[in-house]
């Protein structure tokens, strides 16, 4: 190839002048030959048209979304097109106008919302009575806001949203305290709710009392709540029941049937009790006392209760039993000696006369005679030196200085009876059972006596001077007291020779036959040997113990008096047909009311005991006036 076909210029030169270029190199290839373009297609002369039409069409969807903008400029104040309020179209209305409407179409709703009944009874509350709180001004508010809320995006959202759907319903506004509301609901619980009531069986005065069964009634505060916020929604006046339920009672009317046929039979006569020529008659009020009623698997029943049986035929054994068996003694220089020699006696076998008393009224046989048993005297001339009586144990003593004559009398025939008592080891002593009859035959005669909280003439008035007398032996001797009753109201004449260092109140025992009495226990280990003795003139009344002293000694810590009460200023007038019409006379002096505390402190053996209290409450007494009605 010809040298002259490398140009003179560029890289080619170049290697030449450097002698890289070898002339045995093999030529470049041409460049490919360039194709002829192609002439341009003829595009079709209807394309301005489409454009046009395209842009005809966005200009009429910003015409159509721009006429609610221009409309919220222009009336921004009213609410747009197709808004309306529980049904009610308010679009073009202002705010003002919106709430005047709304306030005329639930004028009576806010007079009047609701109407509660149940069974003929009626209750209108007011709105704020139930908590709830009618708010036009808020609704309003919010009917204007609808297409006016938030950023463009979301006010075209809104007006899509309201010419798609034909347009927007707001419901009126309500604020509801629920707890005001449930308060008032739980209101009327007291004027509609009742507790059922159980069918009962009552005693009284002897009469069975039986008393129906009746249905309850609760209110469901729940359901009935829930009914008003139901009703409040239409903002209409309303009539709502308020919602109850039945609560049937435990025991029917036929659950106690068979209890009731059962007392009438064993309160139908009154139950004659007798040992040989004696009687007593315990009336239809004496055994309903004793009578126990109780239900189990839904059923009444009634039965005699066994505790209060017990205690009935205790009370009784103190009129059956004989005073004392065992010859009287008296310790006299030093030894003892028989004054009057013992007799024959009889005791109420106790647990077998409470078996036959259940039996025959069970079988209405109102008549029985008590099971008693003979007893014998233990102590004799021969068996004297054994019964350890050897020494003063104790001694009590009381003024009776002042006492009317009939006081004293009783008192001298109550000492009679407790002089020369023996009383055995670990056996326990019942006052009323000693004491026996009170009546003429033994020596006494009729007095005023506390019976009753009230002081009235009885046989024996006078006789707790004696009881008084015998616990204040037994209480410095450390006997175990097991049964002591105090006066209910406060007796001055009482705090003579109570304590060895004062006089003062406390140390008192009332007694009343068959429902009161004075017990305690010998435990000594020894026999014990009662004497009384009464010294008229001195107007004093004393009782010892005689016995052995076991190694024991008594000292008290007391009296300690609290919370008195002054006397009641009224005088109390008491009707006695006993009495000529006109007649006034004065029974009790006001007095006042204390408790008071007495501690017995016992060392036996050198050891000290727990302190004992020997508590004793005195009321307030008023004076009190009898009136003859004759």
């Amino acid at each position: 190839m010809s040298e002259k076909y490398y140009q003179e210029y560029g890289p080619v030169r170049r290697r030449k002048a450097e002698g890289r270029l070898s002339l045995d190199e093999p030529p470049p290839e041409p460049p490919p030959a360039k194709r002829p373009r192609r002439p341009p297609p003829v595009r079709p002369r209807w394309g301005p048209l489409i454009s046009a039409v395209l842009l005809l069409l966005a200009f009429g969807v910003a015409i159509y979304f721009a006429q609610p903008f221009i409309t919220d400029v222009l009336a921004a104040d009213r609410a747009m097109p197709g808004v309306s309020v529980q049904g009610t179209p308010v679009g073009g209305m202002s705010r003002d106008e919106i709430r005047a409407l709304l306030g005329t179409r639930h004028a009576a709703f806010e007079r009047a919302p609701l109407t509660l009944t149940f069974e003929g009874r009626v209750w209108r509350p007011s709105l704020a009575d139930l908590g709830v709180t009618f708010e036009p001004d808020r609704t309003a508010l919010a009917a204007l806001e609808v297409g006016r809320r938030g950023d463009p995006l979301r006010r075209v959202a809104d007006l899509w949203e309201l010419r798609r759907s034909g347009g927007v319903d707001i419901a009126p506004r309500l604020r509801i305290d629920g707890v005001t509301l449930q308060r008032y609901v739980s209101s009327l619980a007291a004027e509609i709710e009742q507790p059922p009531r159980d069918a009962a069986l009552s005693v009284a005065a002897g009469k069975v009392l039986p008393t129906s069964a009746r249905t309850g009634r609760q209110l469901l505060v729940d359901e009935t709540t829930i009914d008003i916020l139901r009703a409040l929604q239409s903002l209409e006046p309303q009539t709502v029941a308020l919602r109850t339920r039945i609560l049937d009672p435990t025991l029917a009317d036929g659950d106690i049937a068979a209890a009731v046929v059962e007392a009438e039979l064993l309160l139908s006569r009154p139950l004659e009790l007798r040992q040989g020529e004696r009687r007593w008659t315990w009336p239809p009020d004496r055994i309903a006392e004793m009578l126990a009623i109780s239900s189990a698997d839904d059923r009444m029943t009634i039965d005699l209760d066994q505790a209060r049986l017990e205690r009935a035929v205790e009370k009784l054994a103190q009129l059956v039993d004989s005073p004392s068996a065992e010859p009287r003694v008296a310790f006299r220089g030093g030894r003892l000696q028989i004054v009057e020699p013992g007799q024959d006696g009889l005791r109420l076998k106790q647990a077998e006369a409470v078996d036959a008393i259940r039996a025959a009224l069970r079988i209405q046989e109102h008549s029985l005679e008590l099971p008693v048993e003979e007893i014998r005297p233990l102590i004799t001339e021969e068996t004297l030196p054994t019964l350890g009586i050897i020494e003063l144990v104790a001694e009590g003593k009381s003024s009776f200085a002042g006492s009317a004559d009939y006081r004293v009398t009783n008192i001298r025939a109550g000492a009679a009876r407790m002089n020369g008592v023996l009383i055995p080891p670990d056996a326990e002593f019942s006052f009323n059972t000693q004491l026996g009859a009170v009546d003429a035959e033994h020596g006494f005669v009729q007095g005023y006596a506390v019976i009753g909280n009230r002081t009235r003439l009885e046989w024996g008035g006078g006789v707790c001077q004696v009881s008084t007398t015998v616990f204040r032996a037994a209480f410095w001797a450390g006997l175990p007291i097991t049964e002591r009753h105090a006066h209910p109201f406060y007796i001055s004449w009482y705090d003579e020779y109570s304590f060895p260092q004062q006089a003062a109140p406390g140390m008192d025992a009332t007694i009343y036959t068959g429902v009161q009495d004075l017990k305690f226990v010998n435990d000594t280990g020894h026999w014990l040997l009662m004497e009384s003795t009464t010294d008229t003139s001195a107007q004093v009344l004393s009782v010892r113990l005689y016995g052995t002293r076991p190694d024991r000694r008594v000292s008290i810590v007391g009296p300690e008096i609290a919370n008195i009460v002054p006397p009641p200023a009224t005088p109390v007038y008491i009707t006695d047909a006993a009495l000529p019409a006109g007649t006034v006379r004065q029974t009790d002096r006001a007095r006042r009311g204390m408790d008071i505390s007495v501690y017995r402190v016992m060392t036996e053996n050198g050891i000290q005991q727990p302190p004992e209290l020997f508590f004793t409450r005195f009321k307030a007494w008023p004076d009190v006036f009898v009136r003859g009605t004759r």
